[in-house]
């Protein structure tokens, strides 16, 4: 998709130049290009983009290209905003929420690496079992599950280290906010539930009465 976007930018660069009537102050101009720096800086940390642009040198006579300049790299960039969305919320869960001494990070050739604190390499197998199970299942959450799904999980408190319980109401609400999906949480655990009872449903009190 990046690709192809380049390709239909640069074939329509000259009559969208000639066309443009934005003119950029050089004080937008630059606030502009910082947005787009901080935006390359997130696809350069997930290896999806190489190479930083430049900040051209701003002239009042050249203010029109520079917007054109602009626009073009915001639409090109902006076809990873998805993927940059779930890459951030999948990654933010694993190292700030999960794991200890280690991280995940995401390369062009690999895919999903996981390293020591000293650098050292991991291979999934060498996780812990609640560590995998947390991978597997926020990976399939993030990346797989599709708009208006009806996602059911059962007991998700086993091989879960309990500070991670009381974290996952809390990361599971983001990854539906964002993936517009509906879930339902089996589970024996407080932990579980944390403070979010309001969502609960109690079966052995419905049994009872």
């Amino acid at each position: 998709k990046y690709r192809i976007t380049t390709q239909n930018l640069e074939s329509s660069y000259p009559d969208r130049l000639i066309n443009e009537k934005e003119i950029l102050s050089e004080e937008e101009y630059k606030a502009k290009f910082d947005n787009l720096k901080i935006k390359q800086k997130k696809l350069i940390d997930f290896d999806l983009y190489q190479g930083q642009q430049k900040l051209l040198q701003y002239n009042q006579s050249d203010a029109k290209a520079l917007s054109v300049y602009l626009k073009d790299l915001e639409q090109k960039l902006n076809v990873f905003d998805e993927l940059v969305e779930k890459l951030e919320l999948f990654t933010n869960i694993l190292n700030e929420r999960r794991f200890t001494f280690k991280s995940i990070k995401i390369k062009r050739d690999k895919g999903f690496i996981f390293e020591t604190s000293q650098g050292k390499e991991l291979a999934l197998n060498q996780l812990s079992s609640g560590e995998q199970n947390e991978v597997v299942m926020l990976y399939e959450l993030i990346f797989k599950t599709k708009p208006d799904t009806l996602v059911l999980i059962d007991e998700p408190e086993i091989s879960l280290h309990i500070n991670w319980q009381k974290s996952f109401i809390e990361d599971l609400l983001k990854i539906i906010e964002m993936q517009k999906i509906q879930v339902l949480v089996a589970t024996h655990a407080p932990a579980i539930v944390n403070s979010r009872w309001d969502l609960t449903y109690n079966l052995s009190k419905e049994i009872e009465e």
